[in-house]
């Protein structure tokens, strides 16, 4: 009981993490959808027997499928495409309707709030930003945290973010979330 609680404090950091990441620079980092596929690693084989791991894998796969066709029709970024499957991977076949439906329901609100007040999230996406930044100049040890934030293209400055599209890896983050404490 210890584990799993332990197993879910960690997951429900790393989604953390991840939301406010992409909300504050639009980038869902590989090396926190990887800390996913680990803590999976951990988990499955304490909790799963093969035949729901083996489904959890089909669903994983079809759900990357799925998320680089929205790429590819520019639908969604690359990081949500991977993102979605990654986090689809520990639903199931029990949890994936429910994850789908609490990650559209929170990205529509993200949508109107986007298209309602564009500025005022722009706005508090930068201060996010800023305060991150301000954050990692006082406490180093957090550069590590945020992956690159502070050594890579986004010190400083936001020149790689071109336009304020809508960060929906803060969807799926609630959505997995939400989807995983009610679940397991």
């Amino acid at each position: 009981m210890i584990i799993l609680a332990c197993i879910k404090a960690l997951y429900t950091f790393i989604h953390i993490v991840i939301g406010l990441y992409d909300f504050s620079f639009y980038r869902i980092p590989n090396i926190l959808l990887g800390a996913i596929i680990v803590l999976y690693g951990f988990y499955a084989p304490l909790y799963l027997d093969m035949t729901t791991f083996l489904s959890s894998l089909a669903i994983c796969g079809g759900m990357l499928a799925m998320g680089f066709a929205l790429f590819s029709f520019k639908l969604i970024g690359a990081g949500d495409a991977k993102y979605l499957a990654v986090a689809s991977l520990w639903m199931g076949t029990h949890g994936i309707v429910y994850f789908l439906l609490i990650v559209s329901l929170v990205g529509g609100g993200l949508g109107i709030l986007y298209l309602s007040l564009p500025d005022y999230m722009a706005r508090l996406s930068d201060r996010t930003w800023s305060k991150i930044q301000n954050a990692e100049e006082r406490y180093s040890y957090l550069e590590c945290m945020w992956v690159g934030s502070g050594t890579g293209p986004e010190k400083k400055m936001r020149a790689t973010i071109g336009s304020r599209t809508i960060p929906y890896g803060v969807a799926i983050a609630a959505g997995a979330i939400i989807t995983v404490l009610y679940i397991i």
